[in-house]
């Protein structure tokens, strides 16, 4: 006997999951996911017109309205505002940032209230209309939001799905009675297997339809920072935007110059740069200023330092034994001079001025020839400009066309790309940089190579006045402007971000305190903008400042 009532109850219980839990998962069901749970989020008003934005947070009996630019999110300052319902009007105190406040005794007013905003500034007026609801004691502010709660269940929202649960749960209990009433009576057993088959069917039937399901998570979020919600929006409470200076732009469709990233690094120019070379084999020695190096400026023909040839020893033996035959020759022509010249008169004035000619020089020539011993070359600036590289030191040895020194005027740069299409050549028209740390540097077009270089085309741009320093061998990411067109929504780059995924993505004001993510396609316009082809539509609110720092969220 006890065995019997073991399986009664066991069946009791499985027939009180099959008719309680579709209850209970209907009522987790039918409260739906909203952008931030109403029970955790102040009464708030929102209004807008092409100008202006208007937030308003009750906190108490006080009105907190923040004040935007509709298009920029741009604080505005400086207003006088007003609110008027059932013809009494209310004036706000600025409290700074965009922010003004009221103090209204009719907030305590559980209810729908009609207000009209009059705004005044210095650039714009404007009249704003909203519905201001105020919850009712006990929580009455989740009391639109259609999720009923569990003393409130009724058949009729119960989903079709869920009825056909309990309808079954109802029979089995039906089923369960009779059995009951059979063991008690000692009847044949045959009633229990039917009570087990009619649980197993409701089983069949029930389970794996709801089974596996689960209830949407109501997002959540905080009136007073910064959250992630379930559709993947983010929540920025006005105070938050003001913080992290967010901005946006209204997205237009507009036809800008196709363009296309290249690679490219800053070369010299070369009509504004020049070698040291030594022309002889030589010795370095420091110049009047010493030694130049790296950083130092110049200017053209200054010395830079002294080459002093070297010469071997049978050849320096050879200009030693040429040198002292030109002394022997110097002093013959010398005392033939002062001879003929004692002779003046006596003998033609030409064989005089012959003496005294071959004399001087003969003295020419053995100067020359010392120096070639003992004599140093002056190397000097060819351009003005600092010097980048130098190669040369005090007492070093060099070799004829070695390199000693590199000046580059930092002034004038060019930047050389390079392009895998050669007919993008014929069609560049100018171009922009971006430097690895963002810095942006404008260009100028100069041409392209006549001749592939392992099979890419060089191609040359000069550096624009007001470009940020620069050095030779940088690396940066070319965008050529060509004559082709198309059409899109022009942002600033920083609006581009990437998700996690490696997507593009752009960040949508899509309510005063609401962002949402859209995917794109963007293609770089120029230094700092890029223009979006594909996935937003025009007159949507884009970020354009702090979109970055959107992203890092949770």
């Amino acid at each position: 006997m006890k065995g019997k009532v073991s399986i009664a109850v066991a069946i009791a219980a499985c027939l009180a999951q099959l008719l309680f839990v579709p209850l209970a998962q209907a009522h987790s069901e039918a409260a739906p996911a909203g952008p931030v749970a109403a029970s955790v989020l102040e009464p708030r008003v929102e209004a807008a017109s092409a100008d202006v934005e208007l937030l308003g947070i009750v906190e108490g009996l006080q009105l907190t309205v923040y004040l935007d630019h509709y298009a920029t999110n741009a604080p505005i300052d400086g207003a006088r505002l007003s609110v008027e319902r059932n013809g009494e009007s209310f004036e706000a105190r600025s409290i700074g940032d965009g922010a003004y406040w009221f103090d209204l005794p009719w907030l305590a007013s559980p209810g729908s209230h009609a207000l009209l905003f009059t705004l005044v500034a210095s650039d714009l007026s404007d009249l704003l209309t909203a519905t201001l609801e105020i919850p009712g004691v006990g929580g009455a502010a989740g009391a639109g939001d259609g999720a009923p709660h569990l003393h409130t269940l009724s058949w009729s929202w119960l989903s079709e799905r869920h009825r056909l649960a309990a309808a079954l749960g109802a029979a089995a209990l039906l089923a369960f009675a009779l059995v009951a009433w059979s063991v008690r009576r000692r009847r044949s057993p045959r009633a229990l297997v039917a009570l087990l088959l009619i649980a197993s069917a409701a089983s069949v039937v029930e389970r794996p339809a709801w089974a596996h399901e689960k209830a949407p998570a109501p997002a959540t979020g905080s009136p007073k920072q910064p959250s992630r919600l379930s559709d993947g929006s983010v929540f920025v409470p006005m105070p938050a935007q003001r913080a992290i200076g967010l901005r946006t732009q209204v997205g237009s469709a507009t036809t800008v110059p196709l363009s296309y990233e290249l690679a490219g690094t800053v070369v010299a120019d070369p009509s504004a740069s020049g070698l040291v070379q030594a022309p002889v084999a030589g010795r370095i020695e420091p110049g009047p200023a010493g030694l130049p190096h790296a950083g130092q400026r110049v200017t053209r023909g200054a010395v830079l330092a002294w080459l002093v040839p070297t010469v071997g020893v049978v050849e320096r033996s050879s200009r030693q034994a040429d040198l002292a035959e030109l002394d022997a020759r110097i002093e013959i022509a010398r005392a033939r001079s002062e001879r003929y010249g004692q002779l003046s008169g006596s003998i033609p004035q030409r064989d005089i001025d012959a003496a005294r000619t071959e004399a001087e020089s003969l003295v020419q020539r053995r100067s020359a020839m010392a120096a070639g011993l003992s004599g140093r070359i002056a190397l000097v600036a060819p351009v003005s400009g600092v010097v980048s590289t130098t190669h040369g030191t005090s007492g070093q040895v060099v070799d004829a066309r070695d390199l000693l020194f590199r000046i580059v005027d930092p002034t004038r740069l060019m930047v050389e790309a390079l392009g895998y299409d050669v007919s993008l050549a014929a069609s560049v028209t100018g171009g922009s940089a971006v430097a690895a740390d963002g810095r942006a540097i404008p260009l100028a077009w100069v041409g392209a190579a006549g001749q592939l270089r392992e099979q890419v085309l060089p191609m040359l741009f000069r550096v624009g006045a007001g470009a940020p320093p620069l050095v030779v061998g940088e690396r940066l990411r070319v965008i050529a402007t060509t004559r082709g067109t198309h059409t899109g929504v022009v942002l600033p780059a920083a609006s581009l971000v990437r998700a996690s995924n490696g997507e593009s993505v752009v960040w949508v004001q899509v309510s005063a305190e609401r962002f949402q993510p859209a995917r794109v396609t963007a293609l770089a316009l120029d230094a700092g903008r890029v223009v979006v082809t594909a996935g937003l539509q025009p007159d949507q609110r884009v970020v354009t400042a702090s979109a970055s720092l959107l992203a890092q969220i949770r």
